[in-house]
């Protein structure tokens, strides 16, 4: 046989070859699923991604009432739901990796209580896993009870032993998963979800270990967590569990945010998917908070994170746009002394806002033209009649510049009876106070301590009187 016929019989043989292995992987997943009297011809399979969920794919009822969810591509390693229509009941299962191929069966009556799997242990361990809790959690319910209505303390030490012993019933289950299935997803699953056992500090005195117990659950809460697996970003649990660190273990002040986001940051690579998902929610959290002050935390992002490289994924031109916000913004953060502005008076005056000699300066910026500072200027009349002989002034700087002014601003400045306190203006813009003090919107609020610091911004008028009584007593 020539050269030639031997290379063209070994071609087409490799051809024949990636052709039938090619059909066996055509479909690289395939999940067909069986609701018993689902009248519904749609099935919707929906993801986790952080704090949302997503449509994947969609499956139509076919002949024999059975519909599947199929493509040539691999789904994410996640947790995953099949959802059912028009009333968006579901169940939840996980995806790995391997196992992308299997059977669902329930009735539609009763998705979760009679839920199977057929050819993913995956699902078959993870749907007995909550079923055990279920039953465990029943029975430590009816327990509690029985404990809270206990008759003597026999009775309430029997219940107790009872009690413990469903614990450990349930903290055995979860370690037999995590050392028998170490790299699964469902041993991810319950990284995150197991919570902190704080002991009972005995030994403190009792009016300590309230302190002690939440000092020691917030350090030791992300213990059992794994923040290098990709896989997270597709599990609720993960970002709930972070979520619930910011939110309800660290002070809501933009410097305690900071830290705890630098320290969740730091275990992770900025390569990670999971690193890329918590910067870019948080960013955008902290720059659209509706809480005062948390302006901080989006600079100190920007600053720390997008300026120095740590966010590969942004482009050039929403960095540079980001940079300059954020270096717009530090100036004027809480516990920031405010930039000093060259201002006049009606009268042509100089003045300086630092020359302002007062334990609280209430600095306003506003405009005649502007319907909400029209809305607003009545509050602000009303707090410093009230405020004026405690410690208050109010400075209102017109914000309208050119030749027309001065006419435009104090006319406006005698209707709206704003006569009693401070009002100026800076015609030629010559302190740039628009560019300084970021004025794209009017009216701006700032309440000052005696050396200008910042102690709030942008606040509602109708909100001084509350604000400054509780700074006052706080004083």
């Amino acid at each position: 046989m020539s050269y030639h016929n031997i290379l063209s019989k070994f071609i087409s043989t490799l051809f024949i070859l990636s052709f039938l292995f090619g059909n066996l992987d055509a479909q690289a997943y395939k999940i067909k699923v069986n609701f018993k009297g689902y009248e519904n011809d749609t099935l919707l399979l929906g993801y986790y991604f952080g704090d949302k969920q997503y449509i994947k794919d969609t499956a139509y009822k076919s002949k024999d009432g059975t519909f599947t969810f199929q493509s040539d591509t691999l789904l994410e390693p996640g947790m995953y739901l099949v959802v059912t229509q028009p009333e968006h009941n579901y169940i939840q299962i996980l995806i790995d990796k391997e196992q992308q191929k299997f059977a669902i069966e329930s009735e539609a009556a009763y998705l979760n209580e009679k839920l199977k799997f057929h050819g993913s242990k995956l699902n078959q361990d993870f749907n007995a896993y909550i079923d055990f809790l279920s039953d465990k959690r029943m029975l430590a319910d009816s327990l509690n009870a029985l404990l809270k209505n206990a008759k003597d303390e026999q009775e309430k030490t029997l219940t107790k032993s009872k009690l413990e012993l469903v614990d450990k019933l349930v903290k055995d289950k979860q370690q037999e998963i995590l050392q028998s299935q170490a790299k699964s997803i469902l041993s991810l699953v319950l990284r995150w979800s197991l919570d902190v056992q704080v002991p009972e500090f005995t030994d403190a005195k009792p009016e300590d270990r309230e302190l002690l117990a939440f000092q020691y659950y917030k350090k030791h809460f992300f213990d059992q967590a794994e923040f290098q697996d990709d896989r997270n970003v597709r599990l609720p649990l993960f970002y709930q569990k972070v979520s619930r660190y910011l939110e309800r273990l660290t002070v809501q002040h933009p410097d305690s945010i900071n830290l705890a986001l630098d320290m969740i940051l730091s275990k992770l690579t900025p390569e990670s998917q999971n690193h890329k998902f918590l910067l870019s929610h948080f960013l955008n959290t902290y720059a659209n908070s509706k809480y005062v002050g948390m302006d901080g935390v989006y600079v100190h992002l920007v600053e720390n994170y997008y300026a120095k490289g740590k966010a590969p994924w942004i482009d050039a031109e929403n960095l540079a746009k980001m940079t300059k916000d954020a270096k717009a913004l530090k100036p004027l953060l809480i516990d920031r002394i405010a930039p000093d502005i060259l201002l006049f008076k009606e009268d042509s005056t100089a003045f300086r806002l630092h020359d302002i000699k007062s334990p609280y300066t209430v600095l306003i910026f506003w405009a005649p033209d502007c319907g909400h500072c029209k809305k607003s200027i009545p509050f602000v009349n009303e707090f410093y009649e009230k405020f004026k002989n405690r410690g208050v002034e109010v400075l209102a700087v017109c914000s309208q510049i050119g030749t027309e002014a001065k006419k435009a601003c104090f006319d406006a400045v005698k209707s709206h009876n704003m006569l009693s306190y401070i009002n100026a203006y800076d015609p030629s813009h010559v302190s740039r106070f628009k560019i300084i003090y970021d004025l794209k919107t009017t009216p701006q609020i700032y309440i000052l301590d005696a050396s200008k610091k910042i102690l709030t911004k942008k606040i509602g008028a109708e909100q001084l009187n509350e604000i400054m009584d509780k700074l006052l007593s706080f004083k």
